[in-house]
């Protein structure tokens, strides 16, 4: 299964949760399989990751492979790719 990085778009701060879980790495079927497996994630958050972006990262994940959260900034500010929008 193909691995996605979720991560909240460029420029929507709105989206921030209190939690500081801005992001998360998940093997899933696509996009938002990817981020229905990210909230399974933090099921005590209620959905901290709707209106995020996926971005498939992988066609596969390594053996070893666990899924996590990942809290504070993901891609950093100057980036400009497709997980942060133009």
């Amino acid at each position: 299964m193909p691995l996605y990085l979720v991560s909240r778009p460029k420029g929507a701060d709105h989206l921030k949760n209190p939690a500081g879980m801005h992001g998360a790495l998940v093997e899933a079927a696509d996009a938002a399989a990817a981020i229905a497996a990210a909230n399974a994630l933090a099921p005590r958050l209620n959905t901290p990751f709707a209106g995020y972006d996926a971005t498939e990262v992988a066609t596969a994940a390594a053996g070893g492979f666990a899924p996590a959260l990942i809290q504070g900034t993901v891609v950093g500010d100057a980036y400009s790719g497709p997980a942060r929008g133009a």
